[in-house]
Formats: structure tokens, sequence, C-alpha cells
């Protein structure tokens, strides 16, 4: 890609105006919010970022890694996790989501694939108007280093420790494969396409267990947030974040140090007016959730009571562990 193609009047993409082993990163701080897959992330996420002072990223991923070299080995396996990074480039930096500007976005990254995902991240925040960006990649959860690149990179970035019952999200994922296999068997795509896919389905089904997609996340959560100060973390049930929205959009506002005026708190209410609320271009389709994607408008949330004891639904006798019970009765759920 042309080091010349100019994103606007006053940006380009492009890394010759960076020293980029000395520059600094300097910006409003950040919100992470940190949980596995299937959490409520995408819907508040979305919320969040509907507020005037914040922006609500797709799944960039970003911090997985800490180069886009390193990053892209991850995509190799998961390749539709690239596509909420190429959105945000090509709706932030180029101006609007279309093929055109994500395969313009794939040739800038692959141009400079050693510079850092710090530095990628921190062109999100210039190319937002220097908003407050909320990330909220559900596979933070399960990356090594993660958490620690991004302290390194935002030393006063905020953190949101984001909880949903276990028996609820292992249940959810199990069900996601499911439907993920189902729609590849049911794809008009070459046989050899398909057992590709399958052993990139198949790699992602080590993490299989309730442990692996439940337990450790949160373990690794609780352990890195006792080091953060007390200003910059909020944890929260999803299920009762859920069910008192307005209450909590503006505990979380408060929190956050942003506007908590009626029609801040309004707009929050609004997750499907974000551009990454619907399916993206055709080379980029994803980089959310794909039950947000089909339907990003707040519905009336029901309540649900989840018990610790028993098989999960969809599995073969797959129970919670009693390390898992612990943890989840420490967050507050109950027997």
């Amino acid at each position: 890609m042309s080091s010349n193609v100019h994103v606007s009047k006053s940006k380009s993409l492009k890394y010759s105006h960076y020293d980029i082993h000395t520059r600094s990163i300097t910006s409003a701080d950040p919100l992470f919010i940190l949980a596995p897959p299937r959490s409520f992330t995408s819907v508040v996420c979305g919320m969040i970022g509907q507020h005037p002072e914040m922006y609500g990223l797709p799944e960039v991923n970003l911090f997985a890694a800490g180069t886009y070299k390193e990053l892209s080995r991850v995509y190799r396996l998961r390749p539709g996790f690239r596509h909420g990074l190429l959105r945000a480039i090509a709706e932030l930096g180029l101006g609007g989501q279309t093929e055109k500007n994500v395969n313009a976005a794939q040739a800038w990254l692959e141009e400079y694939e050693s510079v850092s995902t710090a530095l990628i991240f921190q062109d999100l925040v210039e190319w937002s108007g220097h908003k407050r960006l909320v990330d909220k990649s559900p596979i933070y959860a399960y990356t090594h280093g993660t958490l620690e690149r991004m302290r390194a990179a935002y030393p006063n970035a905020r953190f949101m420790h984001l909880i949903r019952h276990p028996r609820a999200t292992c249940e959810s994922i199990y069900k996601l494969r499911d439907v993920v296999k189902t729609g590849l068997g049911n794809m008009k795509v070459a046989d050899r396409v398909k057992k590709l896919v399958e052993k990139r389905y198949e790699r992602m089904a080590e993490i299989n267990s309730p442990d692996s997609l439940w337990l450790k996340p949160h373990m690794q959560f609780v352990e890195f947030l006792k080091e953060i100060p007390e200003e910059q973390k909020f944890v929260v049930r999803g299920e009762e974040f859920m069910s008192n929205m307005d209450k909590y959009l503006r505990k979380v506002s408060e929190w956050l140090e942003i506007s908590t005026a009626d029609e801040a708190i309004e707009a929050m209410k609004h997750p499907e007016n974000s551009r990454y609320a619907s399916y993206g271009p055709q080379n980029a389709k994803f980089g959310n959730d794909p039950s947000f994607l089909e339907a990003p408008a707040l519905r009336e949330y029901e309540s649900k009571t989840y018990s610790l004891d028993g098989p999960l639904d969809g599995t073969e006798g797959v129970t919670l562990s009693n390390e898992i019970k612990s943890l989840a009765l420490e967050f507050g759920y109950e027997e």
C-alpha cells in the first residue's frame, strides 16, 4: 500500500512520521472489558460506546500479541477474528467500511507488520478524535501476556471485569460451536475448504472444559486486578447490569468520569447505532458476536436462575468443578 494514501486532509495511514521505537503513547484512557466470550460483552460495549465521549470498538484483538506479525499467526487459525480490526481501520482511518477500504487496511497492516499493536491501537484513538475507546475483545481471556501489554501501554486505563454465571457462559459457548458446525455442514463449498475450517475449529475446541472456558480467565482477571488501583476497576455481574441498565449505565458513567446527563444515558441505550452493530462488507463481515449483529437493539432482559450443580446442556455429562463453584459463590452467585 502506498504511503501516500490519505485518510483525511490531516491524517494518513503511514508510519514514516513516527519513530516507532520511542513514540510515546498518550491519550484519553481507554476502557477494557475483561470477560470470556458469551458474557454480555457485545451489548455492554455497544451501550457504553454510544456515550458521546466514548467509542465502542468491534473485536480488534490487538493486545493479544505484541506486533501485528505475531497477531497474524493467531488469525491463521481464526481468520474471522481479523474482521473487527479491519472494519475499525476502514471506518476510522479510511472513512467507511467498504471492501476497497478493508483491502487497503489489510495491505497497510501487512506493510507495517512489525509495528507494535499498542501503536496501532493509538492510531485508532487518534482517528476517533481522541475519544475514549472501549475494547471488549473476548480473545483476551485466553491469550498470554495480554493484560500486561494493556497496562504497559495505558497505565491509567480503566478495566471492567464483566462476569456471567458459569453455567450460562459455558452452555452458550457450546451452543455457538454447534451452530457454527451446522452452518459449515450446510455451506456449499469445496470439501477441502470445509476440512480446513473444521481443523481450525478443532484447535479452538482445545479450550473446551468449563475450567478452561470460565475458571482460568476469571482467576486471571481477579489476580491482575489486585494490582490495579480501586478507581481504575469496576466489577459487575452481567445479569445484574442487564436487569438494571439505568442504574448501571449511570454508575459506569460516574466511574469513568464522563457525562451523566439524561441525553448521554439515553444514547447508551441504543447500541444498534454503533457502526459495528451490523454485518460489515463481504471481506470483513464479522468482528462482533453473531447474535448481536443479527439483533443489536436492546430488548427486555429476562433474568434466569441457574444452578451450579448438574450436567451442562448440550454436553455428555460435563459438570462444573468445585473450583468453579467456589469462585462463582465468591462472585455472588448462589448454589
